[in-house]
């Protein structure tokens, strides 16, 4: 089992690129810029949620409990969820179950790889479908102690999610298939 610590994809000299130590990969333009932004909302996201929880223990124990802090908690760790699994997608940390699979040559690993990442785009295309279907039925339904806030605003967590983990797919398959020319059979 790899923790993903080599980058991904792993299937040899001819497409490896150097591990970050879970930096993002280099670049300049939207895509960079819109990496930057999303490690941003997902620290932030995990703050809040830190912070309204123990907002929501300390009230509890005052014997004040103020069940808003635990929705928006819910709120906060949705978002976090899925923005943050792109940013885990984004630097090639995403756990992976090599045992198999690196006994290939780079090249059938290579288009394993580019089969499994296909899968995962197609995957991820009917999340942003079906994701958007279940924001759209639920915008009638209201949190409990927020009641003037949606709970479409939790469920849209996933295809916006699903969404940009799809724009990093794209990336990291252009980038593999451009690397694939190169290898030799």
């Amino acid at each position: 089992m790899s923790d993903g610590s080599s980058a991904t994809p792993p299937h040899g000299d001819a497409l490896e690129v150097p591990a970050s130590d879970g930096e993002a990969p280099a670049g300049s333009g939207f895509y960079h810029h819109l990496g930057r932004v999303e490690l941003w909302f997902t620290q932030a996201s995990v703050v809040a949620m830190t912070l309204l929880v123990l907002v929501s223990a300390v009230s509890r124990t005052a014997g004040h409990p103020q069940s808003w802090t635990v929705e928006m908690a819910t709120f906060c760790f949705a978002w976090a969820v899925f923005v943050g699994a792109d940013v885990t997608l984004r630097r090639d940390k995403m756990v992976s179950i090599d045992l198999v699979v690196k006994r290939f040559s780079p090249r059938v690993r290579a288009w394993i790889w580019l089969v499994n990442s296909v899968l995962t785009a197609l995957f991820l295309v009917a999340m942003v479908g079906l994701g958007s279907r279940l924001s759209y039925t639920t915008y009638e339904r209201a949190f409990s102690g927020l009641p003037w806030l949606s709970y479409t605003w939790v469920t849209i967590a996933v295809p916006v999610g699903c969404a940009l983990m799809l724009y990093t797919m794209t990336h990291k398959i252009r980038d593999h298939v451009r690397g694939l020319r190169g290898l030799t059979p």
